[in-house]
């Protein structure tokens, strides 16, 4: 009897241990058991932007056609586009600068008419030196930039596909 429970209380502190280690623990070939992860913050969405459907105004031989496209374009975006507010300083550093100028971002057009992801920003042609501003500033310019146009949709074209270097302004009110 005693060696009895010697075995006993031996394989319900063997099974105990085991069960323990095993936890985090899979065989070669076997795969872990899922993770519980906690579940992301809600926030607040942002809608996604919807463009209409803009004409190809670049291709177009008719001065008077071309001119309208392109200000259909550029309405489009002046009106979409705002100056972000994380792009303006905190309250805890109001000394910093708001940085203002011209950005020039490269667009793919595919020929279906959708905008090749992401846009690019190839330069910034600021009113001070990009080392006045704070990173985040410049961060989020760029970011509002690349929201606007990556939503553009235009005309469908035989082309394979269009590029268009389009200058996007920021000023403050």
């Amino acid at each position: 009897m005693k060696h009895y429970s010697w075995a006993l209380l031996g394989t319900l502190v063997l099974t105990a241990v085991t069960v323990h280690a095993q936890a985090g623990y899979a065989a070669p070939g076997f795969p872990l058991p899922p993770l519980r992860r906690p579940a992301p913050p809600a926030g607040p969405v942002a809608p996604r932007l919807a463009s209409p459907v803009l004409p190809r105004f670049w291709h177009e031989p008719d001065p008077v056609r071309q001119a309208s496209g392109r200000d259909e374009f550029f309405n489009f975006v002046s009106a979409q586009a705002k100056y972000p507010a994380a792009a303006r300083p905190a309250p805890d550093h109001p000394a910093d600068l708001l940085p203002t100028g011209r950005l020039l971002v490269s667009v793919r057009i595919r020929a279906n008419g959708s905008v090749r992801q992401p846009p690019r920003v190839v330069r910034r042609e600021l009113a001070r030196p990009e080392a006045d501003y704070p990173p985040a500033a410049l961060r989020a310019l760029d970011a509002e930039a690349i929201r606007v146009l990556g939503a553009l949709r235009f005309v469908r074209s035989p082309a394979a596909q269009d590029s268009l270097l389009v200058p996007m302004r920021f000023i403050t009110e």
